[in-house]
């Protein structure tokens, strides 16, 4: 062999070991794009159950604000009536901290 051959050997050794390298930094970088964006889309669905039930929860708890709210008023309501009844009778009603 001659020397023009060793080179043009040598030269096209290299450029396929840069070309395998090139090519195996490129698989890796689309791995990790993908596992990237695997990871990011468990997230976002994380998130949007925890969201949901976050949500669920306060809607909950509103109703159950409301129910007591609307209690509340009927028994303020009844108190009202209750001590009306009382004076109307002349008794005297029993306060706040006598009841306690």
């Amino acid at each position: 062999m001659d020397l023009t051959a060793v080179t043009v050997a040598v030269i096209g050794a290299i450029a396929g070991i840069a070309a395998a390298i090139a090519t195996a930094k490129s698989a890796g970088k689309n791995a990790e794009a993908t596992e990237r964006a695997a990871l990011h889309q468990i997230e976002a669905d994380a998130y949007k159950r925890a969201r949901e039930t976050y949500e669920g929860a306060m809607a909950r708890m509103e109703g159950e604000l409301e129910r007591q709210a609307r209690e509340l008023a009927v028994l303020r309501r009844q108190m009202a009536r209750r001590t009306h009844r009382l004076r109307d009778a002349r008794l005297s009603p029993v306060s706040e901290e006598e009841a306690i």
